[in-house]
């Protein structure tokens, strides 16, 4: 039990990072400093030329919210609900893969961080902790998503354990048909599986404390595969099978008797079918710009799909998220909740086990301080709240 000396303690200690890291600018920079480079161009970088990835946020930077300044605002209430569930702020945890590369167990300590601020976090098949092990930290506040593959018997295994393990929520994400060419890893040597060259060994001695913290917690490795390994002489993450077509969605959504999730749709059209087969939800994404850099950013498409939808059907967004005011911004061009995987993982990287609160908490006093000066008093209303988006050509015809 804390005493209130040991609650002293930690606002005091909370309050010290928020002064240092009062964004996830200040904590990206650090995250700089502190991996090495092929690790960090892994997180940060895009696809091709990064036009995708730029553009995700740039346009979010885009979209103004009017302020109503007369309204009355003394209480802000950043509950919603979603799925059935009432969760304590809009927004949770993407799926994020191998991200015992950037800390170790970096998806355990943010189970944890998510449980604790009542917001949903989505196991990712490529993560270093369990399924079993998220939902155990998370609870009622862990998805799971799902990378199809080409082995029946191993996709059908996990889906089981995920069941079983007590999982509601299924994300299945259908935004990467093929690998994508990401030049960054490419020219660092990372690829999978990995192959250790000696521009890495040198990056590994300047930064000795990332090297420290590998040996110590062992080389990450897919967790949710390990069961598998015996029956495969092949390299398991080669058997995702990326492309899905409709008769494969409705054979997921058969086969999970759950609340079943779109990971990666981009199109009214098609947004419009997932809804007629059945499907619970989409996540509006272009997996962050790491797939293909011709995508569109998120928020451009986001008023589209909502449109073609209906406003009770939900849709979640991510890709070019990086604070509580694109938060917002997300939520009054028509979505109804957001993920964001970067910023968490810049918390990581920074911060260590400390970045898992204090990525929960800078989010929630930004998006909480957005509403504040807006003077929006809760989620319902700022879902319905007017916005304006204009393309980087249309902002330049408008300034002049």
């Amino acid at each position: 039990m804390f005493t209130t000396f040991d609650l002293l303690g930690v606002k005091m200690s909370n309050n010290i990072l928020m002064s240092r890291y009062p964004s996830s600018a200040y904590l990206q920079s650090r995250a700089r400093k502190r991996l090495p480079g092929f690790v960090y161009d892994y997180l940060e970088g895009g696809s091709g030329r990064q036009a995708a990835l730029a553009r995700n946020t740039q346009v979010f930077d885009q979209v103004d919210l009017i302020p109503r300044y007369f309204n009355d605002c003394a209480a802000i209430d950043l509950q919603t609900e979603l799925f059935g569930q009432t969760f304590e702020v809009p927004f949770g945890v993407a799926p994020i893969g191998m991200d015992g590369l950037v800390y170790p167990h970096a998806v355990s300590h943010l189970a944890q961080s998510a449980q604790r601020y009542g917001c949903p976090i989505a196991a990712s098949t490529f993560s270093t902790t369990s399924l079993e092990e998220v939902v155990r930290l998370a609870g009622d506040n862990a998805w799971f998503q799902l990378y199809p593959f080409s082995d029946e018997r191993i996709e059908s295994d996990i889906l089981d354990r995920a069941r079983n393990a007590g999982y509601s929520v299924l994300i299945v994400t259908v935004d990467v048909p093929t690998g994508g060419r990401r030049e960054r890893d490419m020219r660092n040597g990372l690829s999978l599986p990995p192959r250790p060259n000696l521009r890495m060994c040198a990056d590994l001695v300047q930064h000795p404390g990332w090297a420290l913290r590998l040996l110590q917690s062992g080389v990450p490795s897919f967790s949710n595969l390990h069961p598998y390994k015996q029956q495969s002489n092949d390299f398991l993450p080669a058997k995702v099978e990326g492309a899905v077509s409709w008769l494969r969605l409705e054979a997921f959504r058969r086969r999970w008797p759950g609340t079943l999730v779109v990971k990666g749709v981009l199109h009214p059209e098609d947004a419009q079918r997932c809804q007629a087969l059945g499907v619970d939800g989409i996540v509006v994404s272009n997996h962050g710009g790491r797939q293909l850099d011709a995508c569109p950013s998120t928020i451009e498409v986001l008023p589209a799909i909502r449109a073609a939808v209906g406003e009770s059907f939900p849709v979640l967004v991510d890709s070019g998220l990086r604070s509580g005011l694109d938060v917002a911004r997300a939520l009054a061009a028509g979505a109804d909740f957001a993920l964001l995987g970067r910023t968490f993982m810049y918390g990581m990287a920074a911060l260590g086990g400390a970045g898992a609160d204090h990525s929960m908490q800078m989010l929630r006093d930004e998006l909480e301080n957005t509403l504040q000066m807006i003077r929006c008093p809760n989620i319902a209303q700022l879902k319905q709240w007017q916005s304006h988006n204009m393309t980087p050509m249309q902002r330049k015809n408008h300034n002049g």
